[in-house]
C-alpha cells in the first residue's frame, strides 16, 4: 500500500517547511495528497495557567490576544503549504479522489490536542511532525505522544531541513519486540521502493544484535534486499544508530517507538527520545 492520505502536524513556525517538504516526498510517488493540520490553541486552556484573581477584562484582553496570536501562526503555516506545493510542483486539492498530481489541503482545528492528533493519525497512511529536537513547545510533544501511543499508525518526525530525497536508502534498527516489528511492517511502501536497506542490531542488557539478522531473510521474501550491520561501538545505543545511518548514508530510520503515556506528561523510553533529539535524520516510528 502506498502513502497516499498524509496528514502533516502545522504550527506555523519555521520547521513546518522541511516537514512539509518531507511529507509531500512520501505522497508524490503515488500522487497522494498531505492534509496539513494547525491545531488552534484554545484559550479556555489558558486560563489556569495565568493565574485566579485576573479582572474580566484582563482575561478578555488575554483571549483576544491568543486570538491573533492563532490567525497569525495559522496564516504563516498556510504559507507554508503553498510554498511547499509550488516545490513540489503540486496543486491544492480538498477531496478524493484528488488530482494527477501530488496535493495538500489545510486544515484548522480546535480540540484537545491528544484526541485531534490521535483521530487524525488514525486514519492516515501516515503523520509527519516537525522536528522536535530541543521542543519546549507543549502541544508538538504531546500531540506527537497522542499520535504515536494512540493513532495506531506510523508518524514520521522530521529533520530540521527539508530533505532532497526521502527513503531511498532506508536503516532498520531492530531489537525483537513488538514495536520494531509494526515499525517494520508499516514502512513496507518505502522499504519495496527503496535503493538500499541496512538492517541494524545492537547488543545491550536487554536485546541481542543477532537476532536483527532474520530480518534480512523476512525482507528477501519480499524482494526486498537488505545487509545486516551488527554495530559494536562504545557510546550509547543512539549514538551508535546515528554513526551507523551516516556510515550508510541513510536518508531515513525506521524504529519502534517506546512510550507511556501518564495523563498529559510525555514519558519516552531513552532512546526514542534520543533519537527525537537529533536534528539530521527523519524518523519512521511506531508502537
Amino acid at each position: 500500500m502506498a502513502f497516499r492520505k498524509i496528514t502533516c502536524f502545522v504550527t506555523g513556525g519555521a520547521r513546518d517547511a522541511a516537514a512539509l517538504g518531507s511529507a509531500l516526498l512520501l505522497a508524490t510517488p503515488a500522487k497522494g495528497n498531505v492534509a496539513a493540520l494547525y491545531l488552534r490553541a484554545d484559550p479556555r486552556d489558558v486560563m489556569p495557567m495565568v493565574g485566579e484573581g485576573l479582572s474580566g477584562a484582563l482575561i478578555q484582553d488575554l483571549m483576544k490576544s491568543l486570538e491573533q496570536e492563532n490567525k497569525s501562526h495559522a496564516a504563516k503555516a498556510r504559507d507554508h503549504l503553498d510554498k511547499a506545493l509550488a516545490a513540489a510542483g503540486g496543486v491544492y486539492c480538498e477531496r478524493a479522489p484528488g488530482s494527477d498530481r501530488v496535493s495538500g489541503s489545510f486544515t484548522e482545528a480546535a480540540g484537545v490536542t491528544e484526541d485531534v492528533m490521535a483521530a487524525a493519525a488514525r486514519l492516515s497512511d501516515v503523520t509527519v511532525f516537525p522536528s522536535v529536537a530541543k521542543e519546549d513547545r507543549t502541544a508538538v510533544l504531546v500531540g506527537l505522544e497522542a499520535a504515536l501511543l494512540e493513532g495506531g499508525r506510523p508518524l514520521l518526525v522530521a529533520s530540521e531541513q527539508t530533505p532532497v530525497v526521502l527513503g531511498r536508502r532506508v536503516a532498520i534498527a531492530w531489537n525483537g519486540r513488538t514495536q520494531s516489528a509494526r515499525a517494520l511492517a508499516l514502512a513496507m511502501p518505502l522499504l519495496t521502493g527503496a535503493d538500499a536497506v541496512h538492517v541494524l542490531g545492537v547488543d545491550t542488557m536487554r536485546t541481542d544484535a543477532d537476532e536483527a539478522a532474520p530480518v534480512v531473510d523476512y525482507l528477501a521474501w519480499h524482494n526486498v534486499p537488505a545487509q545486516y550491520h551488527k554495530l559494536s561501538g562504545t557510546g550509547s545505543v543512539a549514538q551508535q544508530l546515528q554513526d551507523a545511518c551516516a556510515d550508510v548514508g541513510a536518508d531515513l530510520l525506521v524504529m519502534g517507538g517506546y512510550g507511556h503515556s501518564r495523563l498529559r506528561e510525555l514519558i519516552l523510553g531513552g532512546v526514542t527520545r534520543a533519537m527525537l533529539n537529533q536534528t539530521t535524520l527523519p524518523l519512521l516510528l511506531a508502537h
